[in-house]
């Protein structure tokens, strides 16, 4: 049976600055959360839909082409003609750390449950688990608000579950304390908590942990995490076992880290994992996450070059026959060399000392398999059967080595 998950906000129009020029993207934080959600619940039967209201400008079309690609489901999508998605500009400091420049005050998503009809109810009444954020409730009037709190009341005694990240926005905001009166009332129909440390602290003026889980404890029962960075999460309701999490090895851009983590946090669940995997999970994504400019990972992420020398000599008498096979390698050689993520492979040689220099780069992600694979393959044999003989390896090598095998000092991209 389908799980059903529906994930309610924002999606942003995101300009990026790349040196003189300008890149425009999509983000959103509960957008985030749904695009990694969906990604890791993949092979499960789990349904992620993005609940919105978007324009039919061309960055809304961005948007929702996103969303599509992506996997998310988009029947709670609305198009307003009036209206158009929200814009901001980012800046990374040197920390990872950005600032924010908002143009959101048309976006149609602002209208969302803004009457009883309004078709995003739908969205609710259909799911399993709702997932929405502080920053969702920001940006809805004060009757929208009430009006999905109730929704999401009403539906909970059916067995809805709610997880609520308390993602605190001040500008969004139109005071502090309608912020932290909106924030606790939604904490008190929570089943799964996912708040960040410096949120709620910003909130509720908690400055240790313990006081935190407390206070949302005390509205009623809850699973999830609290959110420490680089700390790694703390379970909801806090376990007598501690477990201890790596910190991110680089850090570039550290907005979507709670976004992903949720997402992560959310799909295991989903799928059935324990509470102890699925935040070990988690923290492992968004470490992946800090370390990459941007909000979401790129599907298939690029894979820097390895690059690999060795020098081996050649018998002088059989030098031009060896160049003469290198003119026309056979083609399964080339085949086998490339399925095996080899590239750029060139061959240097210096005359009159008949030594040859070789490099190639490695675009894989397990070098021994690759390798092996070249090792085992009928044709590359014959082909090493033929130039072997022609090669004279140094003495000085590692054992196992037929060229030998050169460190990089120096690299200039």
């Amino acid at each position: 049976m389908t799980l059903r998950i529906a994930c309610i906000g924002e999606p942003l129009a995101e300009i990026s600055h790349y040196g003189e020029t300008f890149g425009v993207g999509f983000a959103g934080d509960t957008l985030n959360t749904a695009i990694y959600c969906a990604r890791e619940a993949k092979g499960h039967d789990i349904d992620v839909q993005y609940v919105c209201a978007i324009g039919h400008d061309a960055l809304s079309e961005g948007a929702l082409n996103l969303m599509r690609r992506e996997g998310l489901g988009t029947n709670y999508v609305t198009r307003d003609p009036a209206r158009q998605i929200g814009i901001y500009a980012i800046q990374n400091d040197i920390h990872g750390e950005r600032s924010f420049h908002y143009w959101r005050d048309s976006s149609a998503a602002r209208q969302m449950f803004s009457t009883d009809a309004s078709p995003h109810l739908k969205s609710i009444k259909s799911a399993d688990l709702v997932y929405l954020s502080g920053i969702t409730l920001a940006i809805l009037s004060q009757d929208a608000r009430d009006r999905l709190w109730r929704a999401l009341a009403e539906q909970r005694a059916s067995g809805l579950k709610v997880a609520f990240d308390s993602n605190y926005r001040p500008n969004l905001w139109e005071t502090p304390e309608i912020a932290s009166r909106e924030i606790a009332r939604f904490w008190k129909i929570t089943d799964i908590a996912l708040p960040t440390h410096e949120d709620e602290t910003a909130l509720f003026g908690d400055a240790e942990r313990r006081a935190i889980l407390d206070r949302i404890l005390a509205t009623g029962p809850k699973t999830g995490a609290l959110k420490c960075g680089q700390d790694g999460p703390i379970q909801i309701p806090h376990s007598a076992e501690t477990s201890s999490y790596k910190a991110a090895e680089t850090v570039i851009d550290t907005t979507g880290a709670g976004d992903s983590f949720n997402g992560a946090y959310l799909a295991a669940i989903a799928s059935g994992k324990p509470e102890r995997t699925a935040l070990a999970l988690a923290h492992d994504l968004a470490r992946r996450v800090v370390g990459h400019k941007g909000a979401i990972l790129p599907q298939n992420p690029i894979r820097p070059a390895q690059r690999m020398g060795s020098v081996i000599g050649l018998r002088p008498e059989d030098l031009d026959e060896y160049v003469k096979l290198h003119a026309n390698v056979w083609p399964g050689v080339l085949a086998r060399l490339k399925a095996s993520h080899f590239t750029n492979y060139s061959i240097y040689l210096k005359e009159p000392e008949c030594l040859m220099f070789g490099y190639f780069e490695y675009t894989g992600d397990d070098f021994d398999t690759d390798n092996a694979a070249i090792a085992n393959d009928p044709i590359t044999q014959d082909w090493w059967k033929v130039c072997g003989p022609m090669q004279v390896p140094l003495e000085i090598r590692n054992q196992g080595e037929w060229w030998a095998e050169m460190r990089e000092v120096f690299h200039m991209d």
